[in-house]
């Protein structure tokens, strides 16, 4: 199925991200070799893949957090020399500061973007209550679950209305429960907004079930193994598992990551039975 075919209509036509001969290394080890990847407007892309292979690297080249030497990392054509408002950023620890309210907090971005204090409250409000915390404003992280204190960073995320959200692995540390029901709200919300969503997970049943396509990365030095367009339509109902197209593609990948896992691993001077 064409992928963009499939892709929605986005209110808004930011958040082209194109990574190009991307390498990256570190100590002399190589993370990431001659990686291509393009991320189209309101495309929701999630990175697979083994263990170490890159995934995170290219996430943080594109929040501007890694020197890209070799390569080249554009987002709207400009090209990424550290981090910008244009990019959110959600990390699976919550990074929150516990020394301020979740107001404060989610408030903090448009601050230092020199807005008003009671207009960056006003939007921070308004933000709480897209992620369903309007009530928990005056509270500190310390206090809040932490399925809460991700959605509050996700609300600070979205704040500047960046073109692209970067989540690294975002809902790994939720138990499952929490974390079906913040894949929920992160759908809503992408379809209520718009812009690109990069995601890195290991887990294949949450990348099928989120994105329009899965890239599976090889073994390190990482770069893509397969562009996989998940040919699941939307939105995608709690049975979609069940779906034959899922189970086909979870396969395929299952596969792929187990292959490049034995390549290093055994690379590694270990051995399978």
């Amino acid at each position: 199925m064409d992928i963009q075919a499939m892709r929605r209509a986005r209110p808004s036509a930011r958040g082209r991200v194109e990574i190009r001969d991307l390498s990256v290394s570190y100590d002399g080890h190589a993370a990431l070799e001659r990686l291509h990847l393009t991320v189209e407007p309101g495309e929701f892309v999630c990175l697979l893949g083994p263990s170490g292979c890159g995934k995170s690297t290219a996430l943080n080249a594109v929040a501007g957090f890694v020197r890209t030497p070799e390569g080249s990392v554009t987002v709207d054509g400009e090209p990424v020399l550290g981090p910008g408002a244009d990019r959110g950023m959600v990390f699976q620890q919550y990074s929150l500061f516990p020394w301020k309210t979740v107001l404060e907090n989610v408030a903090f971005g448009p601050r230092m973007k020199g807005a008003a204090r009671a207009e960056a409250r006003r939007a921070a409000r308004e933000h709480l209550e897209l992620v369903g915390l309007g009530g928990v404003a005056d509270k500190y992280p310390a206090t809040l679950s932490g399925g809460m204190q991700q959605r509050v960073g996700i609300a600070r995320a979205l704040i500047n209305r960046p073109g692209v959200l970067l989540m690294d692995e975002p809902f790994g540390a939720l138990d499952a429960q929490t974390r079906g029901f913040m894949q929920e709200t992160l759908l809503r919300l992408w379809d209520e907004i718009g812009g690109s969503i990069l995601f890195v997970t290991h887990d294949v049943d949450e990348a099928l079930l989120l994105a329009d396509r899965v890239i599976l990365f090889s073994a390190a030095p990482g770069r893509v193994l397969l562009d996989l367009a998940v040919a699941l339509p939307r939105p995608r109902p709690e049975d979609s598992f069940a779906d034959p197209a899922f189970a086909d593609a979870k396969k395929q990948c299952l596969r792929l990551i187990r292959q490049e896992s034995r390549r290093a691993f055994e690379r590694q001077g270990g051995q399978f039975a």
